[in-house]
């Protein structure tokens, strides 16, 4: 990880972005696991949509077929082409600013989603635990960052350690 990079103090977008990159690491600390199924599925639908264009443009241009000899392939294509951004659509408004799932050995689930406004360096996290209890919080980056635009990962360590431990009340 690179904990050691200088961000920025006058960019709330680099501190939100570097401090999201953080949270694997961190959570890791306390012994959960990165689950990048949702990653996975993202770049699979968009894949599928690569694969699709690039197939329609392949036949078009190895057959040399016209317009109206490949007009079935091209509305099937058109169509599973939307249908999976369709899918992908749903799949990130419902996931919308999700930084991190992560899972425990005794399969505890956690969530973990952040966002920030433009101007205001306030950083939002909300960790839900098994998709059951939210605990939602907001810091400052100052709390976490030096002077000098370092991240300080035992500060923001206590921070998500005090959030965890909201779960059991």
């Amino acid at each position: 990880m690179s904990q050691n990079k200088k961000v920025n103090l006058n960019s709330v977008h680099d501190l939100r972005q570097h401090t999201d990159e953080q949270l694997g690491y961190i959570m890791s600390q306390f012994d959960y696991k990165e689950s990048f199924g949702l990653i996975d599925l993202k770049l699979g639908l968009g894949l599928a949509t690569v694969i699709i264009a690039g197939g329609l443009f392949g036949i078009e241009k190895v057959y040399k077929l016209k317009l109206f000899e490949m007009y079935s392939i091209t509305v099937i294509g058109v169509v599973l082409y939307g249908l999976i951004n369709i899918i992908l659509t749903l799949v990130n408004y419902k996931y919308k600013n999700v930084k991190y799932i992560g899972y425990k050995k005794n399969k505890d689930k956690v969530t973990i989603t952040t966002w920030s406004t433009k101007y205001d360096p306030i950083y939002n996290i909300s960790i839900t635990f098994n998709d059951i209890t939210t605990v939602t919080n907001e810091y400052q980056f100052k709390e976490f960052y030096d002077q000098l635009g370092y991240f300080n990962s035992n500060a923001f360590m206590k921070l998500i350690e005090q959030d965890l431990q909201k779960k059991s009340q």
